[in-house]
């Protein structure tokens, strides 16, 4: 039975990843501050006796140590998640930078894999599209908070690159592309299909930043899940950078249209919000596709979910709900 330790559990994805790994046999550790994450989201492992909470923070190197006893492989998934200039960029550099290093040095003294949740953020404001793992990284103005987030990530990419290469500690880079599940958070920390979904159910304007006409590729959960396991245990993916998600293309208005009409409503409400009124002089990136050829070399992997059918199935797990 394998040891795998999950940092941000409670959290979208890394919920949905323990319980893939307790059906697949492994014994999980999962370890969470909950200032996102939730004890609801990790309620299907927490009946499972294979599967250990604690609640603690990745800035906190001596319980990270102690929750990783034993560990084989530290899937690090904890992370302060991308901010408007209202946010707060110092917690978000912390949390990602020192949470970051602790996770590695902690990795390095019990000889254990990390699997490094990166971002498609890193990819800024490139225009190599769709995004190779061996394109260019083009980060815009530095006086944008929301910056941070990406930069944060850069700095975790290159830490497992310098801890690969230096310290023999084996990694494998995942950037995730939008992931969304029942299990979101229906603010705008979850993204904007959350948002929308709640949105369009209760009859509530959709805030939609710029003119919505810029694109994302939006990945269900069981797909990002998929990619995960394929390059945690994959021995060829040791050393590499992996796009892991869903490769539909499709613009913000069209998914507020197309959720609409998955609801089953006549009418929605829009109201478009400038970016620099959320996101200051941050420049919004117009298209984000993932080129996915690497990963199906390398792991096999494929999305299966297509955009659609994740939609339906979140909406109708939501209006249950609501």
């Amino acid at each position: 039975m394998k040891r795998v330790l999950i940092t941000g559990v409670a959290g979208m994805i890394g919920s949905h990843l323990a319980d893939e790994l307790l059906n697949r046999g492994y014994a999980v550790t999962g370890i969470d501050n909950l200032n996102v994450g939730t004890r609801k989201n990790i309620a299907s492992s927490l009946k499972n006796s294979s599967f250990k909470f604690i609640k603690c923070d990745i800035t906190d190197p001596a319980s990270l140590k102690k929750a990783a006893s034993k560990t084989e492989i530290i899937v690090h998934m904890a992370a302060s998640k991308k901010i408007g200039e209202s946010g707060d960029a110092l917690k978000t550099l912390k949390i990602n930078c020192e949470g970051t290093r602790n996770v590695f040095d902690c990795a390095k003294a019990i000889g254990a894999k990390v699997v490094f949740a990166s971002t498609s953020d890193v990819y800024g404001s490139s225009g190599d599209i769709p995004f190779r793992e061996d394109g260019r990284l083009v980060i815009g103005s530095p006086t944008a908070k929301r910056w941070a987030y990406a930069v944060s990530k850069i700095y975790g990419e290159q830490l497992a690159f310098a801890c690969y290469k230096e310290d023999n500690v084996p990694i494998v880079v995942l950037r995730y592309f939008g992931a969304f599940s029942s299990r979101s958070s229906f603010t705008w920390s979850g993204g904007h299909i959350p948002v929308f979904i709640d949105a369009v159910l209760n009859d509530r304007e959709i805030v939609i930043h710029g003119d919505g006409k810029q694109t994302r590729s939006m990945a269900y959960v069981d797909d990002v899940v998929n990619g995960t396991v394929l390059a945690l245990e994959s021995r060829k993916a040791v050393g590499e950078i992996f796009n892991i998600g869903n490769d539909e293309e499709v613009s913000v208005i069209d998914t507020a249209r197309l959720i609409q009409r998955v609801c089953g409503k006549k009418k929605i409400k829009i109201r478009f919000v400038p970016q620099s009124k959320v996101f200051g002089d941050y420049e919004e990136i117009k298209r984000r596709v993932p080129d996915l050829s690497k990963a199906k070399l390398f792991l096999g992997y494929a999305p299966k979910v297509s955009f659609e059918e994740g939609l339906r199935l979140v909406i109708k797990t939501h209006k249950h709900r609501t």
